[in-house]
């Protein structure tokens, strides 16, 4: 009879500490910048959350502010890395084209100024005078 006791002592011994870990997982889980209790659904006692049971938003706050327990509930950490990689290349983009733009409105200047002296010359000599 003491086995039985012995196994059941250490099946509630080991609940608890389910519980404990499943309370500090829990308590990390809520301080990710954002969360509220109410992102986070039911779970049974002494069993901790995984990630594939945690709903979308809470899946991208934890993933977006704490990357350690993104990767202990195994939780895709790609996709924020793929949008800031996505982002940085529609902000060098975004350079590129400003530098592009810049150069050709400083060719249009040119032009406009050179047009305007060919203009003024024109007005002021006649056909047969020539330019050295």
């Amino acid at each position: 009879m003491s086995n039985l006791d012995d196994l059941i002592d250490k099946t509630h011994f080991d609940y608890e500490q389910n519980e404990t870990k499943a309370k500090q997982l829990e308590d990390r889980i809520l301080k990710v910048p954002g969360m509220s209790k109410d992102f986070l659904p039911k779970r049974k006692y002494g069993q901790q959350f995984k990630g594939d049971q945690l709903g979308v938003t809470a899946q991208s706050m934890i993933v977006r502010g704490d990357k350690a327990l993104a990767a202990f509930l195994g939780l895709d950490l790609n996709y924020w890395k793929e949008k800031a990689r996505i982002e940085e290349e529609r902000e060098a983009y975004l350079s590129a084209f400003k530098e592009k733009t810049e150069a050709l409105r400083l060719k249009n200047e040119e032009n406009k100024l050179a047009r305007e002296r060919r203009m003024i010359w024109n007005q002021t000599h006649g056909v047969d005078q020539r330019r050295l």
